[in-house]
């Protein structure tokens, strides 16, 4: 077919239109840069970009210094922070630096992963570094060039596991035994030796001895001790070459005790019950031997009452204080036993004698013990708050120094303390809060602090 003049222009024309539009398309981008808009410099009036932060996010600094205290009292603080719950297991205080045990509650900020740490700080309070572990730190003990260190993963799981760890002064950690059931204690015998008391069941208690070099463990004898009851464990003594398990035996509501397993590793059991049913029925709380038996601090017919036993496990004396109380701890240090109570309305604190006599330290004024410790002279470091539907409000650290009358009260809003030490400049502690106004804020729940203070 043959096209006339009109339809040959509609045609150029419309070939025109299509090329202006691929044109447009292909050349668009070019010219939306070079305007201002949507993609180049934002014309006079309009906002810069809104909520883009361009600024390089700083790396989280973890091997750092102490800062200065927010307090007088406080003369520097070295924070162990992540998002969730720090809690303290063991410390220890070797050549100037400081070696802090615990499970960090979630992986971030300072911690690589939730569960078992150990972080170093040296004398000045910069931390040194941190070792992780497998699964919870259950026990921690000073052996022979280093630490012993007892862990457990899946715990109230069936795949549940528990191992033993050598640690040295540099923090390596090596894996060395696997354990039967969680470890409650470890404990050096010797320089060659350590024990290890778990528990395989809600009623049973192993003790197993591991010889030590190296840093690898052996295992030695073992005694396992099987109970109609279930136990809590309390504390293992080495009386030189037979050992003596102390421990609650309770099946409530029916029975509560302390008994005392004794045995030579390797060979079975012995038990010596003070308690039983009905108007007998004695919760221990705390257990310590001194020199002519044992002390337990307990709860006989709903008052705290004052038990000893003798070696022999043949004469008991028992002495009420005629108050009821929440919770108690006995400590030992400077050649001297330090009883605690809790009570609603304030703590009541004895220094204790090998004959049962106690002298009430009034000078606490109602602190919770919670560590006693040798810093020249003998320390007690406790918590001070009130009860509340059954828990402990702390809003206050209290330091006090017995001989010298000395103290010390910090705002600290539910502090716990685990160790003391003398510094070159004054009292390092460490502790764990959720803040207060002696303190930096924590992160998220409950941080490491290691504050050193003057008093």
């Amino acid at each position: 077919m043959r096209l006339n003049k009109a339809q040959t222009t509609v045609i150029v024309l419309l070939n025109l239109l299509i090329a202006a539009l691929v044109a447009y398309i292909f050349l668009s981008p070019y010219f939306v840069k070079a305007g201002g808009g949507q993609g180049g410099t934002p014309p006079d009036g309009d906002p810069p970009n809104q909520g883009a932060n361009t600024d390089p996010v700083p790396p989280h600094n973890k091997l750092r210094d102490a800062i200065a205290g927010k307090t007088p009292e406080i003369l520097r603080e070295t924070r162990l922070m992540g998002t969730g719950d720090e809690h303290v297991v063991s410390v220890f205080f070797k050549d100037g630096v400081t070696y802090v045990f615990g499970n960090a509650g979630v992986g971030d900020l300072d911690f690589d992963s939730y569960g078992g740490f150990l972080c170093t700080v040296n004398g000045a309070g910069t931390i040194l570094g941190f070792t992780y572990f497998a699964g919870a730190i259950t026990a921690a003990s000073a052996v022979g060039g280093g630490y012993a260190v007892a862990t457990e993963s899946g715990a109230g799981t069936g795949d549940a596991t528990a191992k033993l760890y050598f640690v040295d002064y540099t923090g390596d950690a090596r894996e060395t035994a696997t354990l039967d059931g969680a470890a409650r204690d470890v404990f050096a015998l010797d320089n060659n030796k350590l024990a290890v008391v778990t528990q395989p069941t809600s009623s049973s208690l192993k003790f197993s001895e591991y010889a030590t070099g190296e840093g690898e463990f052996a295992l030695g004898r073992s005694t396992r001790i099987e109970c109609w009851y279930n136990l809590t464990y309390f504390d293992c003594y080495d009386l030189g070459g037979t050992y003596v398990i102390s421990a609650r035996a309770h099946s409530l509501p029916l029975y509560d005790a302390v008994v005392f397993f004794t045995f030579v590793p390797g060979g079975s059991e012995t038990a010596h019950y003070y308690g039983g049913s009905n108007d007998a029925k004695t919760r221990p709380y705390a257990v310590m031997p001194f020199g002519g038996g044992y002390f337990a601090l307990a709860d006989k017919g709903g008052l705290a009452t004052l038990i000893s036993v003798d070696y022999a496990f043949k004469s008991y004396h028992s002495s009420s204080l005629d108050f009821t109380f929440e919770d108690a701890r006995l400590f030992f240090t400077g050649g001297k036993y330090y009883a605690c109570f809790d009570r609603a309305d304030g703590a009541i604190t004895y220094e204790l004698d090998e004959n049962l006599g106690r002298r009430r330290l009034d000078g606490l004024g109602g602190a919770s013990v919670r560590c006693a410790a040798s810093v020249g002279e003998t320390a007690l470091v406790g918590v001070k708050g009130e009860y509340k539907d059954g828990k402990r409000d702390n809003k206050a650290l209290e330091l006090h120094l017995p001989a010298s009358g000395k103290s010390l009260s910090l705002d600290v809003t539910d502090g716990e303390a685990y160790g003391a030490n003398k510094s070159a400049d004054g009292i390092t502690l460490v502790i764990t809060a959720r803040g207060g106004e002696a303190l930096s804020s924590p992160s998220g729940g409950s941080d490491v602090y290691i504050v050193t203070v003057k008093l």
